[in-house]
């Protein structure tokens, strides 16, 4: 395992990710509005662990570049297609089930779930493409 490029990819990742998913929330926004911090089970503005929402998209990232690490001899093209199979392999595993999970168990509005399901597949991919650049 390469611990700089997996230092790199995963932090790389993680703007990519940020960026992609402000962007992506911004447009559902537009279209289905809802608040995260109305959401049930949410914490208030004002708790300082409300703070480590803000990792989330390094802590996946990180996580995706170590299972790229793995995944990667399995996986053949150039970069761009090794990336694209990789994020979509990761959309499948994560965010279409949690997408599912949250429609079919949750009260919470359409909006989330849109963005969920749809959002998290381009910045998937993305952040896959991102992370086999890095790993060459």
């Amino acid at each position: 395992m390469d611990v700089k490029k997996l230092v790199l990819s995963g932090i790389a990742g993680g703007v990519v990710f940020y960026i992609l998913s402000t962007i992506g929330v911004a447009i559902i926004q537009a279209f289905a509005p809802f608040n995260y911090l109305d959401l049930p089970g949410m914490r208030q503005i004002t708790d300082p662990v409300l703070l480590l929402f803000f990792l989330y998209p390094f802590v996946l990232s990180f996580a995706m570049a170590i299972a790229y690490q793995k995944f990667e001899p399995s996986l053949s093209g150039n970069f761009f297609d090794k990336g694209k199979k990789f994020g979509l392999m990761m959309w499948l595993v994560s965010s279409l089930p949690s997408a599912f999970i949250v429609y079919t168990s949750m009260n919470y509005p359409v909006g989330f779930t849109v963005e969920n399901f749809f959002a998290s597949f381009f910045y998937m991919i993305a952040v896959g493409i991102t992370i086999a650049k890095l790993s060459e």
